[in-house]
């Protein structure tokens, strides 16, 4: 193999493990709904939803800033969205009256709410609170 040929094949590796980097999923954050969110709360100690809906620019600016907390902490809670629009008994009993709004439990039990598109650091600060 020629020297060239050489630096061409260590070049297309590298550009063939970049696609792939590039390629792989994000963290998403699982969709939550009534129906589960019991087992939810009952399955893992800490519990970080973020109540969002469609309509509302706020919470769309806020999502990547509570996805990249989730990939963050992914192994030490769960995090997940929940829509209130498809959810409106769970907003009502947590009383999620402005979205977003970011519901942190802890052993079942509503422990912290975040409302409004928080900063990044306001979210894992308040997060670090609570995680072991």
């Amino acid at each position: 193999m020629s020297e060239i040929e050489s630096l061409i094949k260590e070049i297309a590796e590298k550009l063939q493990k970049r696609a792939e980097s590039i390629k792989s999923p994000k963290y998403e954050p699982e969709s939550v709904s009534e129906d589960k969110f019991d087992e939810i709360l009952s399955k893992n100690k800490v519990v970080v939803i973020d109540c969002w809906a469609d309509w509302c620019a706020p919470c769309h600016l806020y999502e990547p800033i509570f996805k990249k907390i989730a990939e963050k902490y992914k192994d030490k809670a769960f995090f997940g969205r929940l829509n209130v629009d498809e959810n409106q008994k769970l907003a009502d009993k947590y009383n999620v009256l402005n979205i977003p709004t970011t519901l942190i439990f802890v052993d079942g039990q509503l422990k912290d709410s975040l409302v409004g598109a928080v900063d990044e650091n306001t979210l894992e600060d308040t997060i670090k609170k609570y995680i072991p």
